[in-house]
């Protein structure tokens, strides 16, 4: 909870809050939260923004699409992602392509894309044996961001993809999005095409990522038609994918853009998300005792299989418990599209609203001690009689995240993997903060000491439980 003395930058008669959230995002919101409650308004220069950090009012605008509609041609977003699922505004064409996209995330397909996942995680953990020594300092989040992206290109492509020379780098990724964050800040920030040092790095990011998924479509495209046999990876399936009522494919634009939002949401938020994981599981010796003995006794020292991850249910409540805490996204934006009254505020058609994620999985209503870490929180007595609307990591209603099924598998597999092989504490002569962006990153990364674990065959019963 925000200090109410906490100094931020003071709302300005043009600006209004739009310093303070430059300043520090979720410390603005949670300024707007402590003086007016679970719905806030805020003054970004011309523009009326409403916070909502309450379940109950953010179940309404995630459900009601004729009220509450995605931000529309202006989003910034678009400059970088497309007219991708995430940020396509019409609701009938995102229909059309949702329902396109869905059957390519059924349990069963994302099961079978699990080797790709297992080979990627045990390549990164090769390197590891091989290059670094006991004790040796490594920045986890940057590891993290490296596999993620590793996965999610050979789920996509069937081929690695990330080298230093690459168009596909974490660091291109990160920076994209990025920059499109601080536009949708800043509504005066210059046109795309004057040529600062930023816009010319963005356009270069960009532009390599749009040869390179060019230049992927065509082949593919290629081979299909020469009767090669297909791959049957995620773009196999967004090429076939089939709209029931038309029959039509995508074009290349579109795929294009489902590929590049899938690549960028589909990796960033999985790497943060785990790097507060391990970070939470670091300052929480008792958690991390218990996590690992869970994972010695499931898996026995060794790689976890897919049919493993229902039997590690305390790694799966771990993930859950970090998306609550420092959730992916922190936010999740709409615009009014009919006139509606939120709380006691009625709102006019083309204000933005805010869904506060960050404040609403800290509202004391559902979440008692909120600032305290209880992976318990979500086993299934802990999630007994709770608001499904209190934790919204992957967003809800019809634009529930359509990767949910991916990312969690994901992340299970890399948590019960480096857990069963690698001690892992934070450093703490490296400081731990967020920047909260359109993700909540952690500022300076997460540097953490590294040590092999012995073999769970040959420790004795008091090893496990380090402090």
């Amino acid at each position: 909870m925000l200090n109410p003395r906490q100094r931020l930058r003071p709302r300005l008669p043009l600006l209004g809050d739009a310093p303070a959230f430059r300043q520090d995002l979720l410390a603005a919101l949670a300024r707007g939260r402590f003086e007016q409650g679970d719905v806030a308004r805020y003054r970004l220069g011309p523009v009326e923004v409403y916070g909502v950090s309450s379940p109950e009012v953010a179940e309404r605008v995630l459900t009601d699409s004729d009220t509450f509609g995605k931000l529309g041609p202006d989003n910034p977003l678009r400059l970088a992602l497309g007219d991708g699922l995430l940020t396509r505004s019409d609701h009938e064409s995102w229909l059309r392509n949702r329902r396109m996209v869905a059957p390519i995330y059924h349990r069963r397909r994302v099961e079978a894309m699990y080797a790709t996942m297992q080979e990627c995680v045990e390549e990164m953990l090769a390197r590891w044996d091989a290059e670094l020594a006991p004790g040796a300092v490594i920045d986890l989040h940057t590891q993290l961001m490296h596999v993620t992206l590793d996965i999610v290109s050979r789920c996509m492509f069937s081929t690695p993809m990330i080298s230093a020379d690459s168009a596909l780098r974490p660091e291109s990724v990160e920076y994209a999005v990025t920059y499109t964050f601080l536009r949708l800040q800043n509504p005066a920030a210059p046109p795309t095409w004057v040529p600062t040092p930023a816009n010319r790095r963005f356009g270069t990011i960009i532009g390599g990522l749009d040869d390179l998924m060019a230049t992927m479509i065509t082949e593919r495209r290629q081979e299909l038609a020469a009767g090669l046999p297909g791959k049957e990876d995620l773009l196999d399936m967004l090429m076939q994918a089939t709209d029931a009522d038309t029959g039509d494919r995508m074009s290349d634009v579109e795929l294009r853009d489902e590929i590049i939002t899938t690549l960028a949401a589909g990796h960033e938020t999985t790497a943060i998300t785990l790097t507060w994981a391990f970070y939470l599981l670091s300052i929480n010796p008792g958690w991390r005792r218990r996590v690992i003995e869970e994972v010695d006794t499931v898996l026995g020292g060794r790689p976890p299989t897919v049919a493993d991850l229902p039997r590690l249910p305390l790694i799966g409540q771990v993930f859950d418990e970090a998306l609550r805490m420092f959730p992916s996204s922190p936010t999740v934006p709409r615009q009014t599209r009919k006139p509606v009254r939120l709380g006691p505020y009625d709102i006019e058609v083309g204000s933005r609203i805010l869904i506060d994620v960050h404040g609403l999985h800290r509202n004391r209503r559902h979440w008692p001690d909120p600032d305290v870490f209880d992976p318990l929180r979500f086993s299934p007595e802990g999630r007994a009689g709770r608001s499904r609307w209190a934790h919204l990591p992957f967003g809800g209603g019809p634009h529930l995240c359509v990767g949910k099924q991916f990312a969690l598998q994901e992340a299970q597999l890399l948590l019960a993997s480096i857990l069963g092989r690698y001690d892992i504490r934070h450093h703490p002569g490296y400081p731990v903060d967020n920047r909260a962006t359109i993700t909540l990153r952690p500022r300076h990364g997460l540097h953490v000491v590294l040590h092999p674990r012995i073999a769970p065959a040959r420790l004795t019963p008091a090893l496990p439980k380090v402090a």
